[in-house]
């Protein structure tokens, strides 16, 4: 999948090739993008969603479309997002 931040394009199948710097900044950019995802499909702002409720909600097409329509991601690129942070990023299991 091809990331795109602010006119920066990164290829995510070719993460190994980059550098050490770029692979933990296209780490960061994922994981931020998991995080604005969950904040926005939280009822309460100060209690955040453990990743199977994002998972579960993310299910219903009304989450999906809000989603969509407060950031512009595809549902390819809602589920990258969920499934990266799920599988490379500790913290968020």
């Amino acid at each position: 999948m091809i990331l795109n931040d602010n006119g920066r394009e990164y290829d995510t199948d070719k993460v190994d090739t980059y550098s050490a710097y770029t692979q933990r900044l296209i780490v960061r950019l994922i994981y931020l993008r998991y995080v604005a995802i969950r904040d926005l499909l939280s009822p309460n702002c100060c209690s955040k969603l453990h990743l199977k409720d994002v998972k579960q909600a993310v299910k219903e097409e009304k989450n999906i479309q809000r989603i969509k329509n407060v950031f512009g991601y595809s549902v390819d690129e809602i589920n990258f997002y969920i499934d990266y942070a799920d599988q490379n990023i500790p913290m968020v299991r």
